[in-house]
């Protein structure tokens, strides 16, 4: 598996912005919705830079018509997926029992999210 580039959190918002604009993806569009859904308000060249960067990580690319459009080249399920095994893999040294026993410390879960665990917890039997 190729190894990807750890995101800054900045980088990963604004990857995530990216991932939800879906082909509306503009940097004046990812400046709004930093500011409006994570409160992070930028100067374009900020936001400028960002976009280079996860350019050149390859997690972009671009493309033109009449404005810059930027295009996701990485899928934002396969990469949670990565993140998330990294974690457990780092943080608690592969133990997904102890990573599951931290994420659901003192959290009530409901009856859909206790469903979903099962079935999750069935699928990786199979």
């Amino acid at each position: 598996m190729y190894e990807r580039s750890v995101l800054s959190e900045c980088e990963m918002v604004t990857m995530r912005c990216v991932w939800n604009l879906g082909d509306r993806a503009t940097a004046f569009n990812v400046i709004n919705m930093l500011a409006e859904d994570y409160g992070m308000v930028y100067k374009e060249t900020t936001v400028y830079t960002f976009l280079k960067k996860l350019k050149e990580k390859g997690f972009l690319k671009t493309h033109r018509s009449g404005v810059t459009y930027y295009v996701p080249l990485v899928n934002e399920a396969e990469y949670q997926k990565e993140m998330a095994k990294k974690l457990v893999d780092f943080w608690y040294n592969g133990n997904v029992a102890e990573a599951v026993s931290d994420v659901l410390d003192g959290r009530k879960l409901s009856t859909k999210e206790r469903k979903e665990i099962r079935a999750a917890m069935k699928k990786s039997e199979e």
